[in-house]
This record gives structure tokens, sequence and C-alpha cells, in this order.
């Protein structure tokens, strides 16, 4: 019987992500590099400017991955986007000394054994396309290396769990999952969100994670929260470019840093703060918080009412709560309007 991990870690390039690990953000560069080598080294620099882990790339021998037969016009939409596999060993070693990892996608068995034996790569992505290639999945697991999958074409959790075994079964070296829908871009009703939750009970032994394809990046904010340990989203120059479908839900170099930074802020806000908010708080009880004050002058001698007092701030005196210890009691001075009424000044 296979082991059920409590806590699932996977090592993916310079650190390990799973629970209690900071999310691992990807930033995707697609094809809206346009095949361009100069261009994909900018994508480099920018989402290491913005603080993202890793910039991803996509190894695509379009004779190996599209019929030029059967769709011409898809087959040729995607050849000029190619990356040759000369151009991703120069990328490989412009990203190697930069403070970021970089991931590359194989489309096809041709990139898969190129990235393996040439680039030595320390974790494969599965893209959704080929998520349900059981071959494919095959080959990809007998390299005995971590996998990150996106689950954008699977429509049950046999499916699933199918594919997820196939790559444990042949070898993969642990299994990330990222929850995702191949429709660009993703409508909010149809990004299913809850779906993080559910693989989590699902894969227990797998880190999940959500590669986003919707306007904005709203909805990987709300991934993180709901425990998302990976997440995805495409880069570009352009969100206005309509020669990729990745554009419209991508994020431009300022869009991405305001996703990192804002990731961050919800990763922090999640944790418990310990004795940081107690402090907080303590020191915020002193402007916040009303103090019992006198609402009229009060003569020594007489006896207080409730009417007499009222609460307001600072919290620099006795709180509304104690108003039963001076309530009843005699004035040992005379109290002036809108002055802290004290322990000392009733007897």
């Amino acid at each position: 019987m296979r082991e059920i991990l409590v806590n699932p870690k996977i090592k993916l390039g310079s650190r390990y992500v799973g629970k209690e690990e900071p999310v691992y953000i990807i930033a995707e560069g697609g094809l809206t590099n346009w095949g361009n080598l100069e261009l994909a080294k900018k994508q480099a620099d920018v989402s290491m400017a913005a603080g993202a882990d890793c910039v991803k790339f996509q190894a695509q021998t379009t004779e190996e991955l599209a019929s030029a037969k059967v769709d011409p016009f898809w087959y040729k939409r995607l050849k000029y986007k190619e990356l040759s596999h000369k151009e991703l060993t120069e990328l490989w070693r412009y990203v190697s000394v930069r403070n970021i990892d970089c991931g590359i996608t194989a489309h096809t068995d041709v990139d898969l054994d190129f990235l393996d034996k040439k680039l030595n790569v320390p974790f494969f992505k599965v893209g959704s396309g080929e998520s349900v290639n059981y071959d494919f999945l095959k080959n990809v697991g007998r390299r005995k290396k971590p996998v990150v999958m996106s689950l954008g074409l699977h429509l049950t959790d046999d499916e699933i769990l199918k594919s997820v075994k196939v790559l444990k079964d042949s070898g993969a070296l642990g299994v990330a999952i990222l929850h995702c829908s191949t429709v660009y871009p993703t409508p909010p009703k149809i990004s299913d969100l809850g779906a993080i939750e559910r693989l989590q009970k699902l894969l227990p032994d797998c880190v999940i994670g959500y590669s986003d394809h919707s306007v904005g990046w709203h909805l990987p904010l709300a991934a993180v929260a709901l425990g998302a340990k990976i997440i995805e989203k495409h880069i570009s120059f352009d969100k206005k470019d309509k020669r990729s479908l990745d554009c419209p839900g991508s994020c431009e170099p300022d869009d991405l840093k305001e996703m990192v930074a804002q990731i961050r802020d919800v990763e922090a806000a999640l944790k418990q703060p310990g004795n940081e908010r107690e402090e907080a708080v303590k020191n915020a009880r002193k402007w916040a918080r009303q103090s019992i004050v006198a609402r009229l002058n009060i003569p020594k001698g007489k006896m207080l009412t409730k009417e007499m007092i009222a609460f307001k701030r600072p919290g620099a005196g006795l709180s509304p709560d104690e108003a039963h210890k001076i309530v009843g009691k005699k004035a040992t001075r005379a109290i002036e309007a809108d002055t802290l009424v004290t322990l000392k000044d009733v007897k």
C-alpha cells in the first residue's frame, strides 16, 4: 500500500514547495515572446524583478506537436512562436545566472528528451494538453524527477487519479497538481476555485496549486487563501495583443510585481501572528477604547449615577465595563466635566 504523506512537499528548482513553505510563483512566458529569444530574456528579467520564484517557457517542436495537414492554420500559428532547442539552451544559461528558477514545458517526446538529457532540468512541467496523454506521462515519469502537471483538460476525478497514478507508477519523484481551465481567458464563473480544496482531499500526497488564465489577478489571490501552494500566471507585454490567447489573461510587468506583492501579503495574513498582534491591539486600546469621564461637573460628596458619566476616547482610564465600580459611590473631590473618573475619586 502506498504511503500517504501528511505534509507533502516537492523540490522545484531552488527550494521545496508545500505546506508551511512560501507559495511558489511561476511567471509563464508561454508564447507571448513570439519565438523571439531577446524578448524571452526580457520576460526572465521582469519576472525576477517582480519577485517571482520561477520563469517558465515552452519547448515545442511544432512538427512533432501539430499536424500541418490536418490543421494548417493552427500549425502556422504555433510554428512562428517556436523557440528552437539552440535558443532554449541559450535562454537556460541566461536565466541560470539570475536570481530566479527556470522551468520549461515539454509538449512532445522530442522536447522532453532535450530537456532531460541536454539541459538536465530539475523538474518537468506537463501542460494540460499532454496531461491526458498517458504514453507521454509514462515517458515523463520514468525520468525520475519531480513533476508539475496542469489539469485543464480533466473532466472527472477518475481521470485525475489515473494521470497521477501513471506518473507515480512510472517513477516520478513527487507530483504537484495545478487546477486550471483551458479557456482563454477563463471567466470567473467557470474557474471553480473550490476544486483546490477538493484536490487536497482527493490527492493528499500531492502539492496542490493553481494555474490562472483569468483577467486580473484577484483569483490567484483567492486561490492562495484556499491553500494553493503554487501559482502560475502568464506574462506578456501587451494584454491586448491578439497574436496569442495567453495575452488577455496575462500580467504585464507592473501587474506581475503587484500580484507577487499581494500574494506575499495574503500569505502573511494567513499566518498566526503570535505576540505581534497582541502588542498591536494593546497599543490600539490606548486610543480606540473608551474611558469613563464625567458627563457634567460633579460636586464633592455627590453620589454618582449612571447618568453622570459618559464613555469617551482615549482609553487612558477606567473601561466602560468598570462603571459598576464607581456608580453608587460618593465623589471624594469635585470632578470637572469631560475629565477622567478614577477609583481614587470615589468611596
